[in-house]
């Protein structure tokens, strides 16, 4: 059960980075921010998943 919560915010959280990319065009000031705030969230739904299937 654990791993399908976790694929399932590993998805949600890669859906939220792309949607973080876009605004970041969007806004009047702090675009870098809103973009690193992508970029990090990008890299978290990327770790999530290899460290939680990567052990067995």
């Amino acid at each position: 059960m654990g791993r399908v919560i976790a694929a399932f915010f590993s998805i949600l959280l890669l859906l939220v980075s792309m949607y973080l990319f876009g605004f970041a065009f969007q806004v009047e000031s702090g675009q870098g921010f809103v973009f690193m705030g992508g970029l990090l969230l990008m890299t978290i739904s990327f770790f999530l998943p290899i460290h939680v299937f990567g052990k067995k």
